[in-house]
């Protein structure tokens, strides 16, 4: 009985060892089911911007201005609160980074809406971190350059 337990024990490993990288690789690409272009709810698909979704990274584009951010990470169960049960999907970019843009899907529980939230500079003094983190939301300047702040978007067809 022992036996097989052990031998039991040793097969789960084997196939969590298994999933690992694949499970690993799913926390790292946005579903295909939100790739494409999204632009703001109340505009026509043709808009001049808008944000386009793929499974490495998100490009805003206003106009001729573009910028892609990749490094995404998807948010796990620990970024809902306990007992979360709905259908918002939350992307990072530039996970290992300074995070300057997340995305969420099906937004407020909506199927089909997104958002993105712009990481905001902060104000103060701080340590080495706190101040790369600065430099770098300040460089890319989003709110700015991309009026989609928190804006509800909607999916176009391809």
């Amino acid at each position: 009985m022992i036996k097989r337990i052990s031998k039991f024990r040793t097969l789960v490993a084997v196939i969590c060892v298994a999933m690992a990288p694949s499970v690993a690789a799913q926390l790292k690409a946005i579903p295909a089911q939100f790739h494409g272009k999204w632009v703001p709810a109340k505009a026509a698909c043709e808009s001049g911007v808008g944000v386009t979704v793929s499974a490495d990274r998100i490009t805003l584009f206003n106009g001729r201005d573009s910028e892609a951010l990749g490094g995404i990470e998807m948010a796990g169960p620990g970024w809902f609160p306990p007992g979360y049960s709905g259908i918002q999907v939350v992307a990072l970019t530039e996970f290992s980074g300074q995070q300057p843009l997340t995305a969420t899907f099906n937004a407020g529980e909506k199927k089909g809406a997104a958002t993105v939230e712009f990481a905001p500079v902060l104000q103060g003094k701080g340590n080495a971190q706190f101040n790369a983190y600065n430099a770098r939301v300040s460089k890319l300047n989003l709110a700015k350059r991309f009026p989609l702040n928190n804006v509800p978007l909607k999916k176009c067809a391809k």
